[in-house]
Order: C-alpha cells, then structure tokens, then sequence
C-alpha cells in the first residue's frame, strides 16, 4: 500500500492544488507541516471531514509522519484550493473520540470503511465491534482553523 501512495499522493497534491480542485476537494485537504526534529518539510494528503468548525483526519498510527503534528503544530491546509492556516491537535489514547470520528468518516465513505477494516450491519450503520479494533489502529487528527 506503501508504493501506491508515494505515485498517488503527488498526483492527488498537484490536483489539490491546481484549478482542477473541485475533483478531489469534497474529499481531501493537504497538509504542509515542518518536521519536528528534522525540519523537513511534509506534503500529505489526507481524507477529512468537517464537524464543529474544525477538520478532522485520520490516518493509520503505523505511520510516523503524524507524529509530527502532536501539541499544536502550525499547519497550512489546501482546502478547496486555498491555503488556510491551522494547528493541529492528535488523538491516540481516547478509542471512543476516535470511534466516534472514524464512525462519521465510515458513514460518508465506504471506500474510509473498506480502507479501516469496517463493515456495516444490517440497518447501514458502521460495525461496532469493527469500530473499536480500527479506533485501536488509527490517530485522530483535529486542525484548528488560526
């Protein structure tokens, strides 16, 4: 899964950013962040959601680059084709807030269940018993518009 992303994400990037943005922007947000310790600069697109005023991410905690963001980091966004300024907050020991967030990205997009391992039951709503083992595997990402 490593390889797709590192040919899709700089196309899905490059689309974000261009005039053709409405294609991918119902959907994705692109993060720029600095690196903690290195300072490098990071380019990740990310699915998200909007709740509350604030954005939401998710991204499986297998991967480092979201360690980055932990304790309020500045963030610029491309969302709907402009750069917005953030900050950025993580979640990885509260399972129930990251259930309940993974619940509303599953609901939105099956290809968000498929992608967390999460099935529906029978009246449409996202696996409960899935719900919880994915929350174990994931970090929530909440940005904060600046």
């Amino acid at each position: 899964m490593s390889r797709l992303f590192t040919f899709v994400n700089p196309i899905v990037v490059a689309l974000a950013r261009s005039i053709l943005y409405r294609l991918v922007s119902h959907q994705v947000v692109v993060l720029d962040f600095s690196g903690r310790r290195s300072g490098r600069r990071y380019t990740i697109p990310v699915t998200y959601l909007r709740r509350d005023g604030e954005i939401l991410c998710m991204t499986e905690r297998n991967g480092i680059w979201w360690r980055n963001l932990q304790g309020g980091v500045p963030v610029q966004l491309t969302l709907n084709g402009r750069s917005v300024s953030t900050t950025s907050q993580v979640e990885i020991d509260n399972n129930q807030q990251i259930a309940a967030a993974l619940r509303l990205f599953c609901l939105r997009s099956r290809i968000s269940a498929y992608f967390a391992g999460v099935g529906f039951d029978s009246d449409g709503e996202p696996n409960s018993t899935d719900l919880s083992r994915a929350a174990e595997q994931h970090a929530l990402i909440t940005l904060t518009l600046t």
